[in-house]
C-alpha cells in the first residue's frame, strides 16, 4: 500500500477463525467504490451485504361483519 491509503478493513473471518484483511471484490452491482461486499484476503470467504427488503401487504383491508340475525 502506498500514499497511506487504505484499501481493506480488518474484520474476523469464520473460514480462518481469525482477524484478517478484508477487501472489496469484483462488484457488478454496484461501482466498486460503493460496493457493500467484502473477501478474506487470506482465503477468499466472503461477507455479502444484502440491503433491507421491506415487503407490504398492498392488498385491501377486508372487514369482516357478522351478519345479522334473521328475526
Amino acid at each position: 500500500m502506498g500514499g497511506g491509503t487504505v484499501t481493506g478493513m480488518e474484520l474476523h473471518c469464520d473460514t480462518c477463525a481469525r482477524q484478517r484483511i478484508f477487501e472489496r471484490p469484483a462488484c457488478t452491482d454496484h461501482p466498486r467504490a460503493t460496493c457493500p461486499d467484502r473477501a478474506c484476503t487470506a482465503c477468499g470467504a466472503a461477507i455479502v451485504v444484502a440491503p433491507v427488503i421491506l415487503l407490504m401487504d398492498r392488498r385491501s383491508r377486508v372487514i369482516l361483519r357478522q351478519g345479522r340475525k334473521a328475526a
